[in-house]
């Protein structure tokens, strides 16, 4: 529950988290004020102006070719009642799946994320070496836009593919052939950091002899099929770009949402006029062979978002989960983006005419988060998420602990949330039990762990005209 409180500085408001298959909105005192339950594992789930919730569920039972973090494979919208609206499933479910995050649009439509599988002729075909295709498949990452139909389910209307944007330089023979260091606008389809997820997130690894000790995120593989992991989108209106979290290679990049589906597809069209290619990317510039590993100012990083409405407008802020040994400790990062002027959409890059020089900033323009030891120090191996709050505070998720933390400007903590809601590891994911104030973290009894929580404004529209009255704590 609450374990911290420091009255007058918190930002007033609600918060939402997922458990299992439950979806509880709570108060600054820990109190639930509603609850929704589905009959899937929710991994994400978002309150929308009318009232509605719109959370994703796992077919985890039946999309046995996607078992990995983040997997959902069905998306709804419910009722502040819990009554279905829409569903929607990306099918074939053997070839396409949903998986870790949704963003509602202004518009009432909903971008998803959905990985694709290609069969190894088809990556080898691409420009992929055939060395790093240990799982003898790749997925390829989409962002689909659906729009609901008014008849239960929903239409894709836009859609985004990295595979329409590759580059390799591998073999002349195959697509995407070129000069990767010339073409940042394109992904490197053999950029694949050693032992991908588990390498990247825990670099004892790459130690001579330990490529084969067990992981908590799969089989250590270099080019593994899930080789992004993109966990994250997010979308701007004013500029009408998607920003992505590619979190294996560590970057994040910028996308034209202005486009045609066709024009999503090639290099042209849009606002931008470059169609669907990359229009910026930030965080390990070796991916575009624009610098070296000192370079690096992203690890595994997390809830990548575009600003707005609050103090930090049009900037972007990301959970920076950093890495073990070397960089032991995560960071809360806001960048101000390198536009030509605020809010254009256009960004600034000099690596072509000024040698190995990749996209700015050098370094964020505000941060939290201090190295492994000292005292505002944490880490979170993997998921996390943040969000920068009206007053200016930012709230920051530790997702494998359960903890919720809200920060001042000046990174004074002010509010404190330690879930007590422990689900199964496996199995039906329901939440099974609520540890009570003063208890012990078990970690034999189940986990507590968090993808996101939000933070709603008390007079956010879908509160408006509804009763909120504090039911229950939950913790007993």
């Amino acid at each position: 529950g609450v374990v911290e409180r420091k009255e007058g500085l918190c930002q007033p408001g609600l918060n939402l988290m997922s458990v299992g298959r439950e979806t509880y909105l709570f108060d600054e005192d820990g109190r639930v004020v509603h609850e929704w339950t589905s009959d899937r594992v929710v991994f994400c789930s978002y309150l929308l102006p009318n009232g509605n919730l719109l959370r994703d569920g796992s077919e985890n039972i039946i999309a046995v070719g996607f078992r990995t973090g983040g997997a959902a494979g069905f998306i709804e919208e419910v009722t502040w009642e819990g009554e279905r609206v829409w569903s929607f499933n990306h099918y074939p479910i053997a070839s396409y799946l949903t998986h870790h995050a949704l963003c509602p649009l202004p518009n009432g439509n909903i971008l998803m994320l959905s990985w694709e599988r290609k069969t190894k002729e088809e990556a080898i075909k691409a420009g992929r070496r055939p060395e790093l295709i240990p799982d003898g498949e790749v997925w390829d990452n989409l962002v689909v836009e659906l729009r609901p139909n008014g008849s239960g389910g929903a239409d894709i209307v836009w859609k985004w593919s990295v595979w329409d944007h590759l580059i390799q330089d591998y073999d002349p023979s195959k697509d995407n052939y070129g000069v990767v260091a010339d073409h940042p606008e394109r992904y490197d389809i053999n950029f694949c950091p050693p032992l991908g997820k588990a390498g990247s997130r825990d670099q004892t690894f790459l130690k001579q002899g330990n490529e084969n000790k067990s992981s908590v995120f799969g089989k250590p593989a270099t080019g593994e099929r899930d080789w992004l992991h993109v966990n994250s989108v997010s979308y701007d209106e004013q500029r009408d770009q998607i920003i992505l979290s590619f979190n294996v290679p560590s970057e994040i990049i910028v996308i034209d949402h202005s486009t045609t589906m066709e024009e999503s597809a090639s290099e042209s069209g849009g606002k931008s006029g470059k169609g669907g290619s990359i229009l910026y990317r930030w965080g390990n510039p070796q991916a575009y062979r624009m610098g070296s590993r000192l370079d690096q100012r992203l690890f595994c990083q997390h809830s990548v978002h575009f600003i707005r409405n609050v103090p930090g407008d049009g900037n972007i802020i990301l959970f920076n989960n950093g890495r073990y040994p070397d960089r032991h400790w995560s960071t809360v990062d806001e960048l101000v983006l390198p536009e030509t002027y605020h809010n254009s959409g256009e960004y600034v890059y000099n690596g072509q005419c000024k040698g190995l020089q990749p996209y700015g900033p050098s370094e964020p323009v505000w941060s939290y988060g201090d190295r492994v030891g000292r005292k505002d120090s944490f880490y979170c191996t993997h998921i996390s998420s943040c969000q920068r709050l009206s007053n200016g505070n930012t709230l920051i998720t530790q997702g494998p602990q359960g903890i919720v933390f809200e920060v001042t400007p000046h990174g004074e903590e002010v509010w404190r949330y330690i879930s007590p809601v422990v689900s199964h590891v496996e199995g039906s994911g329901s939440a099974v039990c609520f540890l009570r104030q003063g208890d012990t973290n078990l970690s034999d009894i189940g986990r507590r762990s968090l993808f996101i929580v939000q933070r709603y404004d008390l007079d956010y529209a879908a509160f408006v005209g509804r009763e909120i009255v504090p039911l229950r704590y939950l913790e007993a």
